[in-house]
């Protein structure tokens, strides 16, 4: 009942509190996780807005330095000589920073192509050697392929300078011009600064409209499921309400069938009981008369004896002298064997009828099965040991406990009533095989034999008060209805089995073990 409560009883579970609860986490996570993404996408946008912005202004200020610069210059001397050359490096910067008036370029560099600083608005710088394999960009750029890379605030550039704002360094090839304005052979790089101070403004911007449209689409969802969720809330716990209280009921109910059921099969089984001694009653009529007759013949047997003994006697005591007559004492002994074999089989019969009759109530106590099994067969085999020769006895015991709770001496007749008749279907001879074996919650009893048989059709009836296949004077057919009513008696069932005639048969017993009776006896 326990467990039967446990599984009908619902858990608590508040749907709208955890809808709320895991809608809140999921639209936080999402939010902030798409932010990071759009803010992602949004910074590589701006990097390649600046490249582009970079490349543009490059070619131009490459085309102005030619033009402005490097003709004039070169008309007026033959060579260019920044480093002993004031005038030229005034009238390069001059250049230089009139083409950078009013944009975000920070810093510009010129390199040569051994990675010299021939110029720089840094003017401490011009003179700064990089060689090669210190800088990868610049050793793109000085091989002829553009190359940027993105300096944060706080850390040092390519020259060791430290960086106070976030700046994005390019690098670009360096031409000799035409006058057309098309480009010849490279002849240095050109290294910028943009200022990229926007870039964290625009990437916290993008992050906060991001989440901001995500948050608003999904609380929407979340908004619009709630309703739904409050609806199905609002059904569930009606729901719950019906079934807790059906449970309730259900549970009364079925303690109270229960009870009945319990009462009912007290009752069933006192009137049970009450009617098998009716039966049993009843039947004592039908049996008095083929009782009379099993009765009879013994009892003619022993009086024919007595006769024939007190004749022999009488001549006997008449020769007064010594009485050689061997043979007429022999029967003396034949006689007398055949009285005492016939007054116990008037016992036996009487016997049976007694215990077939008789009510009386079993006394239950822990038993060895396997030590009533060697017992009763050390009995049977003391009281026939006549055709011992031609019948063997096989017994299989188990090395497991075969330990239950029952009534010694009424187990004890069901194992003398069944060994009994596998003596004599065995009559002739054969084999008899005694096993037990012990299962998780059972023991088996089994008892075989290789004599007469049963025929199929009086297998159902085998067990039936006063059905016998033994001719008369050979069998009431009480024995194996009393075997049937101590084995339902001890919880357990008793099954037959036959192939046919002449083919033997088998009787198994299973009985519950000490542990498992015993809480089946406390249900029952």
């Amino acid at each position: 009942m326990p467990k039967f409560k446990k599984i009908l009883h619902p858990e608590k579970f508040n749907l709208i509190l955890y809808y709320t609860i895991t809608s809140f986490a999921i639209i936080a996570i999402l939010s902030f996780v798409i932010g990071k993404i759009f803010a992602r996408l949004e910074s590589q946008e701006f990097i390649k807005r600046s490249e582009k912005y970079a490349h543009n202004f490059i070619s131009h200020i490459n085309y102005e330095i030619y033009k402005d610069f490097l003709i004039p210059t070169l008309k007026k001397s033959e060579n260019i000589d920044l480093e002993n050359n004031r005038r030229q490096l005034r009238k390069l910067d001059n250049t230089v920073r009139e083409n950078l008036y009013g944009l975000n370029i920070r810093k510009l560099y010129l390199y040569d192509l051994e990675g010299n600083i021939i110029y720089s608005t840094v003017s401490e710088h011009i003179g700064f050697a990089i060689h090669r394999g210190e800088n990868k960009k610049l050793d793109s750029a000085i091989n002829g392929t553009p190359a940027s890379a993105l300096r944060l605030a706080g850390t040092v550039d390519s020259k060791g300078t430290h960086v106070p704002e976030t700046l994005l360094e390019s690098y670009y090839p360096f031409y000799e011009m035409n006058k057309d304005g098309t480009k010849k052979a490279q002849v240095g790089v050109l290294e910028i600064y943009q200022d990229m101070s926007e870039l964290k403004k625009q990437i916290k911007k993008a992050h906060q409209k991001a989440t901001i449209m995500t948050g608003s689409a999904m609380g929407g969802l979340f908004f619009a499921l709630y309703l739904i969720v409050l609806k199905a809330a609002r059904i569930i716990n009606a729901r719950t309400r019906q079934l807790t209280e059906a449970r309730n009921t259900l549970e009364q109910k079925v303690e109270e069938q229960t009870l009945e059921i319990r009462e009912a099969y007290k009752k069933l089984q006192h009137t049970q009981r009450k009617l098998v001694q009716s039966e049993k009653l009843a039947s004592i009529g039908t049996l008095a008369t083929g009782l009379a007759h099993e009765i009879n013949n013994p009892l003619a047997s022993v009086a024919g004896c007595a006769e024939g003994l007190n004749e022999r006697l009488v001549s006997i005591l008449s020769h007064q002298g010594k009485y050689t007559d061997k043979e007429e004492l022999e029967i003396f002994s034949e006689y007398l064997k055949i009285i005492s074999n016939e007054t116990y089989r008037c016992k036996s019969i009487i016997s049976n009828l007694l215990n077939f009759s008789r009510q009386s109530e079993p006394n239950f106590e822990r038993i060895d099965v396997n030590q009533i099994i060697n017992d009763t067969v050390a009995t049977i085999q003391y009281q026939y040991p006549a055709n011992e020769a031609k019948r063997k006895i096989q017994i299989n015991l188990s090395d497991r406990p075969c330990e239950i709770i029952g009534d010694p001496q009424q187990i004890k007749q069901v194992f003398i009533n069944l060994i009994t008749n596998s003596f004599h279907a065995t009559e002739t001879g054969g084999e008899i095989i005694i096993e037990t074996k012990t299962k998780k919650t059972t023991v088996q009893i089994i008892f075989k034999d290789t004599g007469i048989g049963i025929n199929p059709e009086h297998l159902d009836r085998i067990f039936d008060p006063f059905f016998t296949t033994k001719p008369t004077g050979k069998g009431t057919g009480i024995g194996l209805s009393i075997c049937y009513g101590i084995i339902d008696m001890h919880s357990g069932r008793i099954d037959v089995f036959s192939e046919g005639e002449g083919k033997g048969a088998v009787f198994e017993i299973t009985l519950p073990l000490a542990g498992k009776q015993d809480n089946d006896m406390r249900t029952g």
